[in-house]
């Protein structure tokens, strides 16, 4: 079933201003087992809102049915991405570096996935608790020490895992986008964390996605667009304080929050928190400046390699994919690229091989397989892992195409 939204899932205001769309897309985050399988399609836009007095949050402007997006089919699995796996390793380094953590803390991981976080922690001086409604998929990663609760977060779902014992570290990585009600979900967490607890959450920048072209960012999954000014909205709501913001270049553009309880001892970095949002206030995004900048640019992106791909057909040259996600099935549909321009697509993830992609029907093989067919050229679909594929052995000598934030061909 899909909603459309008529107030603004933050601040509820009802002056939501369309900036941009991607059309009609089948549900990116589903792989179908056949060709004739029916994957739930409908439009994908972008609205911000303008009311007096609001938040100034971007958000799509429907809601889809979560129990589709994340069921059994849902493909996206932490543990296959190396980048990511470094990434989120160094995370937990990064926690165990502030030397907040004693002997028996709590620590829960938000979207836990197949416990690539919590695996990082050493084993047995913390409870470990992973929330993931997806986690019964997943469950034969999780070593008996650490807990799952295959259920959406809330204080009870946690307090159902462990008893009345509060957080000292709740993560949140690539998911607090994905909420339809953000600030209800931040009530959840101020319930569940220690009075000197912290809360570290990671998700798209704004500003960052605009930047770098990543219009493949907007999906049926990821439902707020966010910049620290809405985090600071969200955070004042909800009986919370923003410390910290980080930056990286984790999936287009990531910004890492970290936040406390507002009674916590813990004191902001009030001097980068500020710089931060005079930025964000000079890039225009209080109107469709920046907006009306970043379609005109991603056409421009969509248009070159169309062009290549159609002239490599008309030369008689392969072409292939490498890496079905998510961000890739946006792009192939706002595109319009079929199996008629890309011959297949190469996966590791073995639970996607003989599926397709979802709306594009493009076949989905063993990795290895494609590359031992020797393609003439190699589409990377994750680009934004950009020097991860580089660096791969096995792609040395072969052609690569980087779609976005700029088309570029690269040989190896």
């Amino acid at each position: 079933m899909i909603k459309t939204i008529k107030q603004c899932r933050i601040c509820g205001g009802d002056q939501l201003v369309t900036v941009m769309s991607v059309g009609q897309q089948a549900l990116t985050g589903v792989f179908p087992k056949s060709l004739n399988e029916r994957v739930t399609s409908g439009p994908v836009d972008l609205i911000q809102c303008s009311s007096e007095n609001g938040c100034g949050l971007v958000q799509l402007k429907q809601s889809y049915d979560l129990s589709e997006m994340y069921g059994m089919n849902y493909g996206y699995r932490s543990g296959l991405n190396a980048s990511m796996v470094s990434h989120l390793h160094q995370k937990v380094k990064s926690v165990i570096a502030l030397g907040i953590l004693q002997s028996g803390d709590l620590i829960v991981d938000i979207g836990s996935n197949d416990a690539t976080t919590l695996r990082a922690y050493p084993q047995g001086v913390y409870e470990l608790l992973g929330v993931d409604p997806t986690g019964v998929k997943f469950s034969s990663f999780y070593p008996p020490e650490i807990k799952l609760a295959s259920d959406f977060f809330s204080a009870d779902a946690v307090a159902k895992a462990v008893g009345k014992k509060k957080a000292k570290v709740i993560t949140s990585f690539s998911m607090f986008y994905d909420l339809e009600d953000p600030i209800a979900f931040a009530r959840e967490i101020e319930a569940t964390l220690d009075d000197e607890g912290i809360w570290i959450f990671e998700q798209s920048y704004l500003p960052a996605m605009l930047r770098t072209n990543s219009f493949d960012t907007i999906c049926h999954e990821h439902l707020e667009f966010y910049g620290l000014r809405q985090i600071n909205w969200i955070a004042s709501k909800t009986g919370l304080k923003v410390l910290e913001v980080e930056f990286n270049d984790v999936n287009g553009g990531s910004f890492s929050i970290t936040a406390a309880k507002v009674g916590s001892s813990r004191k902001p970095n009030s001097e980068i928190l500020q710089k931060i949002l005079k930025e964000e206030v000079d890039l225009g995004l209080e109107n469709t400046k920046a907006f009306d900048e970043f379609k005109a640019r991603v056409e421009i992106e969509r248009l070159a390699l169309m062009n290549f791909l159609q002239q490599a057909k008309l030369d008689g040259k392969r072409v292939c994919g490498l890496g079905a996600s998510t961000k890739g099935n946006v792009l192939l549909q706002y595109y319009g690229i079929g199996s008629e321009l890309l011959e297949c697509i190469g996966e590791v993830n073995p639970d996607k091989f003989g599926c397709f992609t979802p709306g594009t029907l493009i076949p989905l093989v063993n990795e290895e397989v494609l590359l031992a067919s020797n393609p003439d050229y190699l589409l990377i679909l994750p680009w934004h892992f950009r020097g991860f594929f580089e660096a791969l052995p096995k792609l040395k000598g072969r052609s690569l195409i980087f779609p976005l934030p700029h088309f570029e061909i690269i040989n190896l």
